[in-house]
């Protein structure tokens, strides 16, 4: 079964750039990772007039584009598949090929998560207190009852997630 760890955390406190620098970490340790980005709004991907598009448009539930290098798939969810069981029914089924999946947001699903805070945050970390919480990476100096990583101490965070997810 595939491991899945999110990594959580307020408004530009660097969840992006912790993944970037422990996918190629994981991936030297042989292990085949995954990234779902998590976003509260609805974005458009598809350009309108567009074969894929239109074929979305007249209604299919997959568009799958080919693209030599890559495959995109649009593929429509029910509107009522919400919370973590959308994640888990719905999203996950595409990365059983992964060991690993680190999911950027989702800080209010039930995830194992390690959250990103930065001391000049505008406000504390946003999940303290959640059972969830695994670990904490921090450039502040915080008293928590979870792990606490600095921000360039990534074989000990990727050490954390092998132990977690796996």
């Amino acid at each position: 079964m595939t491991g899945i760890v999110a990594i959580v955390g307020g408004t530009d406190s660097g969840k992006t750039t912790l993944i970037e620098k422990l996918i190629p970490l994981l991936k030297r340790r042989g292990y085949k990772v995954g990234v779902i980005k998590h976003i509260m709004h609805e974005m458009v991907f598809d350009q309108s007039g567009k074969d894929s598009w239109r074929h979305a448009k007249a209604g299919a539930d997959t568009v799958v584009v080919d693209a030599d290098a890559n495959i995109v798939m649009f593929k429509a969810v029910p509107p009522d598949a919400g919370g973590s069981d959308r994640l888990r029914g719905h999203i996950m089924k595409y990365f059983s090929d992964m060991d690993i999946v680190l999911a950027e947001g989702y800080k209010k699903h039930n995830l194992v998560k390690i959250e990103v805070y930065r001391e000049s945050g505008v406000t504390g970390p946003v999940c303290l207190g959640d059972d969830n919480l695994a670990a904490l990476v921090t450039d502040a100096c915080i008293d928590v009852e979870v792990p606490c990583y600095g921000l360039e101490d990534l074989e000990s965070i990727a050490d954390m997630i092998v132990k977690t997810a796996l």
